[in-house]
């Protein structure tokens, strides 16, 4: 292969997603692979494959296999699951959140706290306010740029040091990766979480097991995902579930997981929830990659200065 590569960076995609609607592409990927699904095989046309060059310094990158790409693209692979990650969050919040104001909580670390709040904070509506969960509140966690986008907009923004204070009155509790903060999550308490609450984990590890088994519902990305994550808590306990009414004939008892998104988005799942319901969004999908959005990025990336073009 000779040529020129489009490398894009970590930056570049946040700034990518700004120009583009990810949660639109994000649920029509979700709609496109379950009415196509055989044997849970996606639609896209394209495919991302782990890509390496001296150029890269050790980076992991991916490169974009799509019929519509011009020459070559690749992209930081952390950051495209970083991104569907929170994509999927605002897809779950803007489905599944009681219609009213919304007061946010983000659990996760700075690093990547920034560039997912903004995505949030365009594209879940009626937000008033949003904590930011970090184990140093001194320092300035988010950035100026993000911090005006909330003014702007009319968001208040507040850094507290504990689980505790950040989900304090919050009805969307969103956890990109709660591993710095496993003791705070370890103590929380289904009481400390606002009635009717939204608890999106998009972390891609279990929450603590004294949490989820006491939320009223819980739903998750796809259901054609759960055979493939047995070691998932709720997986484990929705299997058991479905397992012991198999065998006592018991056909009162319910599995744990209520539905998916994709119910959601095409309306097979018309109650949707009870207004006082806590209710947890688990994301199997979170970490995949994907590359409907990877190749909406690049549309952006083609036709703007973003990247930068490297020798192969």
């Amino acid at each position: 292969m000779t040529g020129t590569v489009l490398q894009l960076g970590s930056r570049e995609v946040w700034r990518a997603l700004d120009v583009i609607d990810p949660v639109a592409t994000m649920a029509e990927f979700l709609i496109d692979r379950t009415v196509g699904r055989a044997g849970h095989d996606s639609r896209s046309r394209g495919r991302l494959i782990s890509w390496s060059d001296t150029a890269s310094n050790g980076t992991g990158l991916v490169l974009l296999d799509h019929p519509d790409v011009t020459g070559t693209c690749v992209l930081p692979a952390e950051t495209l699951r970083s991104s569907q990650a929170v994509v999927l969050a605002a897809v779950a919040a803007r489905e599944m959140l009681v219609s009213g104001g919304v007061t946010m909580a983000v659990i996760g670390p700075p690093a990547d706290t920034e560039p997912q709040l903004s995505v949030l904070a365009r594209h879940v509506p009626d937000i008033s306010h949003v904590a930011v969960c970090s184990d140093r509140p001194d320092l300035d966690e988010v950035g100026a740029e993000t911090a005006e986008q909330l003014e702007k907009s009319g968001i208040g923004l507040s850094v507290v040091s504990t689980v505790a204070d950040a989900v304090f009155g919050a009805n969307l509790v969103v956890t990109t990766d709660h591993s710095r903060f496993a003791k705070g999550l370890a103590g929380l308490r289904i009481g400390n979480l606002a009635r009717g609450a939204l608890l999106v984990n998009a972390s891609g590890t279990d929450l603590p097991a004294e949490l989820v088994d006491h939320v009223d519902e819980v739903y998750v990305d796809d259901l054609g995902l759960v055979d493939h994550h047995p070691d998932r808590h709720v997986v484990a306990t929705s299997l058991a579930a479905r397992a012991a009414g198999t065998a006592t004939g018991r056909l009162g008892i319910e599995p744990r997981i209520a539905g998916d998104l994709v119910q959601l988005l095409t309306g097979r799942h018309a109650d949707r929830r009870r207004s006082g319901d806590i209710v947890l969004m688990e994301l199997l999908g979170g970490h995949e990659l994907n590359a409907d959005l990877a190749y909406r990025i690049y549309e952006v990336a083609a036709h703007t200065s973003l990247g930068v073009r490297i020798a192969n």
